[in-house]
C-alpha cells in the first residue's frame, strides 16, 4: 500500500495526476501503467478509447497516515491468521493477501 487513491470520472481528472492503477482497453491491452503522470494528450487518448474512469493517487495523504494504515492492516491480518501457523497454504494465502493489501511495500 503505497498511497490512497480515488476512482474519478474522466471529466474530474487533470493533467499532473498520477495513476494508482494501470489503464486497460476493452481487449485487456495495457494503455498506461501504474505510476504514469497524466498529460492532456493521455487524457484525450483514453477518452477516445472509451475509458470513462481512472484510479489516481490521492497526494493529500501524509506519509505518517500511510504508515499508520499499513500497521493497522498488518495487525488485522495477523489477527485473522493467528491460528493458521507459518506453513503450507495458509502462509501462502497470508503472503498473497498481504502483498495485495499493502502493494509493493509488502
Amino acid at each position: 500500500m503505497s498511497a490512497h487513491h480515488w476512482v474519478l470520472d474522466l471529466d474530474d481528472t487533470a493533467a499532473g495526476m498520477t495513476l494508482a492503477e494501470p489503464v486497460f482497453d476493452d481487449r485487456g491491452a495495457m494503455l498506461l501503467p501504474r505510476g504514469t503522470v497524466l498529460t492532456e494528450t493521455m487524457l484525450l487518448s483514453v477518452r477516445r478509447r472509451g475509458i470513462d474512469q481512472l484510479v489516481v493517487l490521492d497526494d493529500t495523504v501524509s506519509d505518517a497516515d500511510l504508515a499508520q494504515e499499513r500497521e493497522r492492516l498488518q495487525q488485522r491480518l495477523a489477527l485473522l491468521f493467528r491460528r493458521c501457523g507459518d506453513q503450507g497454504s495458509s502462509a501462502l494465502l497470508l503472503q498473497s493477501i498481504t502483498q495485495y493489501r499493502l502493494g509493493d511495500q509488502a
